[in-house]
């Protein structure tokens, strides 16, 4: 909002895409640099997408893939492959990045709608078992919700699941959201759920919150796929990451939680921090060992 007024109101997300694209090109050029892929647009039952490929994946890992859901708050980041280039990467396997609809044009359940239809389509080439399912802030939220929808609809589930700088209720996220920012200060947090400009309530729109489809971490997880979660000492989803380990945890589930020290939210999108390297390696190994790739 800079260049605003100091008393005008400030501009919903949304309403700031195309200020705000060059920064998500920005990031996919700068993984693309430190990670090389090959990357392909594609369309996958109607929902646009991008093959992130390695360049030389070994033989065997051509069975397997990963489907990503990029961060943005809900209502940004189509095209954003900033997370999908450095797992291609690392694990040596096909990504495929889902841009899924936004809000508020596209309110719940449109992204979720637009994952199961890829994902159906998906399981048609590849056993459930080869499949990993992660994704980042909105991503990581959204990969919960998918799971708990594949459930619903009697769908095999993936072998594992990334659920990053995220929790298992988007509506309810807990303390650390009260005082810290996005960006890993304390200051002016984030709009609350009653705010118009919240771009969690203008995803969610007039969705029920107690449904488990909304809110994973109100359901049922006794089968939910193993589960790696990564947020940071910074990170203002600190506490709803914490909520949903625990939740996975007392539920039986083989659920792994890394917190970064002075990270905040998303860190490891910028490739500059050596924190970066170590975080995706995690996620890579984690990936590797349930997919059993190489």
């Amino acid at each position: 909002n800079q260049g605003q007024p100091e008393d005008a109101a400030p501009l919903p997300m949304w309403k700031m895409r195309d200020a705000l694209a060059p920064i998500f090109e920005m990031l996919n050029q700068q993984a693309q640099q430190v990670y090389p892929v090959e990357i392909e647009e594609v369309q996958i039952s109607g929902v646009r997408c991008h093959r992130v490929k390695p360049i030389d994946a070994p033989e065997a890992n051509k069975a397997k893939v990963l489907i990503n859901l990029h961060g943005g708050g809900f209502v940004l980041g189509s095209g954003s492959l900033a997370e999908a280039i450095p797992i291609a990467n690392e694990t040596q396997c096909e990504v495929i990045a889902v841009d899924y609809r936004l809000a508020p044009e596209h309110p719940y359940p449109a992204a979720v709608d637009d994952i199961v239809a890829v994902y159906r389509t998906v399981l048609e080439y590849h056993a459930a078992s080869d499949i990993a399912l992660f994704g980042t802030s909105a991503g990581g939220f959204l990969t919960a919700m998918a799971v708990m929808r594949f459930k619903q609809e009697g769908l095999p589930l993936p072998a594992c699941c990334g659920v990053f700088t995220a929790g298992g209720d988007v509506a309810e996220l807990g303390d650390t959201f009260n005082y810290l920012t996005l960006s890993g200060f304390y200051g002016h947090v984030s709009p609350g759920m009653d705010d118009p400009i919240c771009e969690r309530a203008v995803f969610l729109g007039d969705a029920d919150l107690d449904s488990p489809l909304v809110a994973p971490i109100k359901g049922d997880l006794s089968d939910f796929p193993p589960t790696l979660l990564v947020t940071g000492t910074r990170d203002a989803v600190l506490s709803s990451a914490a909520m949903f380990h625990m939740a996975l945890r007392k539920a039986g589930r083989d659920a792994e939680l890394y917190v970064f020290e002075a990270m905040a939210h998303g860190f490891w999108l910028s490739m500059q921090m050596p924190e970066t390297r170590d975080a995706i390696s995690i996620m890579a190994r984690f990936f590797e060992k349930h997919l059993l790739v190489r």
